[in-house]
């Protein structure tokens, strides 16, 4: 008899769930559905039990063929903990816990952070995975994972991986979503993005269009060396080869992916960031690559999956 396990990840908006086979990790089939707002400590555990069932029943299966669950969620976790959660309305919750209690009791439940995961889903999804990486996941925030001698690295409580609050020489008045100043998400993220281009455009001609802003504009307009994308990019490039710089040095990873909406900019993206990387890069680390993210949405669920099997 055959075995399934479930990778799913948790966001404020959508859930994503794959049907994977154990021995493999193939991926079956996977979907999506919409977070519920309501009573979440409840019903998100709710709507993904039964999810998984309607997939079960579309595949002829039974939760006796289902061996685990493994979740990634948008907060800190420490081993399946939760102290709180801003994108969810969880506070102090035992999150492996309460997903138990819809499902089976021979059913394994893991937890761990969602980027955090992206990052072993993309590293395991390599044709040879690395041991050591670091995972950037450039969006509206910036977040990452990190991978220490094949493991995830969750740190003392929960925080490791918050690439995107470390932080780095820029000064601003603004207060960052996490309190302080300073942050690199204040520099790389989408709304730091925006808000320094149309900055920007008050002294200098453009040719992005302003009302209608979107990263790829922007990138694009670089690419065609427009003065205002070309200095945004530049700056955003610098500021992601800083932090690796000190990662590296402190995590000596062997490889750093890039990933989220703005790593669609492609290799021009890591092209400049190789570029001001060497400069601040010490001893060894100055041959650490910086190579694109592959899976797209799907790391999650694909590094949710191979949690679960570790």
């Amino acid at each position: 008899m055959k075995h399934y396990i479930y990778g799913v990840d948790i966001g404020g908006t959508n859930i994503k769930l794959g049907l994977f086979k154990e021995d493999t990790l193939e991926l079956i089939e996977s979907t999506e559905i919409k977070t519920p707002t309501e009573r979440q400590e409840i019903s998100i555990f709710e709507h993904i039990a039964q999810e998984m069932n309607s997939i079960n029943q579309k595949h002829q299966l039974k939760f006796d063929d289902i061996m685990g669950i493994g979740l990634a969620v948008p907060c800190p976790v420490k081993n399946g903990f939760v102290q709180k959660c801003p994108n969810l309305n969880w506070k102090t919750m035992d999150i492996a816990k309460n997903m138990s209690l819809f499902l089976p009791p021979h059913i394994t439940v893991k937890v761990s952070n969602d980027a955090t995961l992206a990052a072993l889903g993309e590293n395991n999804s390599l044709e040879r995975p690395f041991q050591n990486a670091i995972l950037y996941t450039l969006g509206t925030g910036v977040g990452g994972g990190v991978i220490i001698d094949g493991q995830i690295l969750e740190g003392g409580t929960g925080l490791g991986g918050e690439i995107g609050h470390m932080p780095i020489p820029y000064e601003t008045d603004e207060i960052c979503g996490c309190g302080s100043k300073g942050c690199l998400e204040q520099v790389c993220g989408t709304k730091a993005i925006f808000k320094r281009t149309k900055e920007l455009a008050k002294t200098e001609h453009t040719t992005i269009n302003l009302e209608h802003l979107s990263v790829k504009s922007i990138f694009d307009a670089a690419k065609d060396n427009d003065p205002v994308g070309l200095q945004v990019v530049h700056e955003v490039s610098k500021a992601i080869a800083y932090s690796a710089s000190i990662l590296a040095v402190v995590l000596d990873p062997e490889v750093f992916i890039i990933g989220g909406g703005i790593s669609k900019a492609g290799q021009f993206l890591v092209d400049l960031i190789e570029q001001y990387y060497q400069p601040y890069a010490r001893f060894q680390t100055g041959s650490v690559p910086f190579i694109l993210a592959k899976t797209g949405n799907q790391a999650g669920i694909i590094g949710a999956a191979h949690y679960l099997k570790k």
